[in-house]
């Protein structure tokens, strides 16, 4: 991911003119999700917002967007330091989380969407898996020296648990259910949009038509849905998959999948375009878990 510090007067109203959720809900020690919002009203990233002061803000970033994030930042004239190849990001997950973490940090209290600063480092209650956890952000020697104390009682793990994670919680994924081209409303983005606050892009996205919207999908059959593999009902393509996996929980293949928003129905069955074979699947609301 990458990290990035913006600061400086006035950038709270820069921030809240380039994205979608209002950062007046913001105050000094809690987390928002937000959208960076292009002029076609798509999404230039998802992030997240912290608020250290009023005109103080980290953000944390797709790594892939890292470097597009703080061009466009700057070229509205919003100071921004990017502190990705200094610093280290570590996400420690599940429902031990916060018995492990107490042995570091004093994070007692501490809510969902909160962070608390100790000296160089934020230690937030965050994480992009569907389970409680924290995010810790630190100067690369101390992040260091952090991992491997961690790692003595913690299983590491990487990106592909990660994606089953956050695939069998809903959670959307930059490049598969955001981009550029997608509507926050076509991935069901919406409560992430302030509709009393104006921001770039706002009236292109409220004009553009919504045909396709997200929607879960699970195999009847066997099978791993993938991503831009086609759904079919009566012989027609009404749908296409962003994101699929084996869900170990549902011991099944899962999906999020773009629909036909006719189609978008509860336990509609169809099927799905594997390897050129039709395999029997069934459309669902997520979470999967």
């Amino acid at each position: 991911m990458g990290r990035i510090w913006v600061r400086g007067k006035g950038v709270k109203q820069k921030l809240d003119f380039l994205t979608s959720n209002s950062l007046d809900k913001l105050r000094s020690g809690k987390v928002q999700y937000n959208l960076l919002i292009n002029e076609k009203g798509g999404v230039k990233d998802d992030v997240t917002i912290y608020m250290i002061e009023e005109d103080e803000y980290f953000l944390c970033v797709n790594s892939a967007n890292r470097q597009k994030v703080v061009d466009w930042l700057s070229s509205w004239d919003t100071p921004v330091e990017d502190w990705t190849f200094q610093s280290v990001q570590i996400a420690l997950q599940g429902k031990e989380a916060e018995a492990k973490i107490k042995k570091f940090f004093e994070v007692n209290g501490l809510k969902r969407y909160n962070f608390v600063r100790l000296g160089d480092v934020i230690v937030s209650r965050t994480g992009y898996t569907g389970e409680d956890g924290f995010e810790i952000y630190a100067p690369t020697d101390v992040g260091k020296e952090i991992f491997a104390e961690l790692i003595k009682e913690v299983m590491p793990c990487g990106l592909g648990a990660r994606d089953v994670l956050r695939i069998e919680a809903g959670l959307p994924l930059y490049g598969h259910e955001i981009s550029e081209d997608i509507s926050p409303f076509s991935a069901n983005l919406d409560r992430f949009v302030s509709k009393d606050k104006e921001f770039i892009g706002k009236k292109a996205m409220l004009e553009k038509e919504v045909k396709r919207k997200l929607f879960g999908l699970e195999m009847l059959e066997k099978g791993v849905p993938r991503e831009g593999y086609e759904i079919y009902c009566n012989g027609k393509a009404i749908g296409v998959v962003s994101s699929g996996t084996f869900s170990p929980t549902n011991k099944k293949g899962i999906a999020l999948c773009f629909v036909d928003i006719e189609h978008r129905l509860e336990g509609k069955e169809v099927y799905i375009s594997i390897r050129g074979k039709f395999h029997r699947a069934k459309l669902r609301s997520y979470p999967f878990v």
